[in-house]
């Protein structure tokens, strides 16, 4: 770190990310490794999460009914035992995240409200869920409708941009495999699409009016 002129405060940003490495993460008694685990160990030393979501409520906000109808839909292949291993850590993955309370900034297209997962029952319960968080100081969440048409997320599908202060770094799922990129430029091209969603997205009595209209 001497040897490239990293700044002293920079230095022990990264000298506690090593330490942190090197402990066991709570999510590896569920046999989770890989990237999954990277994107949980990040999740958890958070300051900052920005998240764009395009056709479901996005995982910190699901609730645990929510969460079995989505598997029985897209993961029919799974055995029950497997699902609640998945419930369970989404679950740890929520406590540990409602704990620690970083700035959340999720926006949510309006199809991802509409769409009937689970059943209406689910679903309400599920919108109410997303409408009490949305009381919490941390939590900003905004509803991108239909009328805007095309817009700056249509190319990239669903991603999230984790801060967890030394760096930040880009979590883009793709159809059985994810993408992690830190390179600083490629994580601002991320926060300028956030930023333009943000524009384009309705705010918080729009988003609450938006949300309150699919409950009914």
């Amino acid at each position: 770190m001497e040897y490239y002129e990293v700044s002293e405060g920079e230095t022990d940003l990264y000298l506690e990310l090593r330490e942190r490495a090197r402990g066991s993460g709570w999510w590896q008694r569920y046999g989770i490794k890989g990237d999954y685990g990277t994107y949980i160990g990040l999740e958890g030393d958070a300051r900052k999460i920005e998240r764009y979501d395009a056709i479901h409520i996005p995982g910190l906000f699901q609730t645990e009914d929510y969460q079995r109808a989505l598997a029985a839909g897209s993961m029919a292949d799974l055995g029950q035992e497997e699902i609640d291993r998945r419930i369970g850590v989404r679950k740890e993955r929520q406590r540990v995240w409602m704990s620690a309370r970083p700035q959340t900034w999720v926006i949510v297209d309006e199809a991802a409200v509409h769409r009937r997962v689970g059943g209406a029952a689910v679903m309400r319960a599920q919108l109410e869920h997303v409408i009490g968080l949305m009381a919490e100081p941390h939590v900003t969440v905004q509803l991108l409708p239909y009328e805007v048409g095309v817009h700056a997320a249509m190319e990239t599908g669903p991603f999230t941009v984790i801060d967890v202060g030394a760096l930040s770094v880009v979590h883009v799922e793709q159809h059985k495999s994810v993408l992690f990129r830190d390179d600083p430029h490629e994580v601002e091209e991320y926060l300028r699409v956030l930023d333009k969603l943000r524009m384009e997205a309705h705010g918080d009595a729009k988003t609450k009016a938006g949300l309150r209209s699919a409950l009914r």
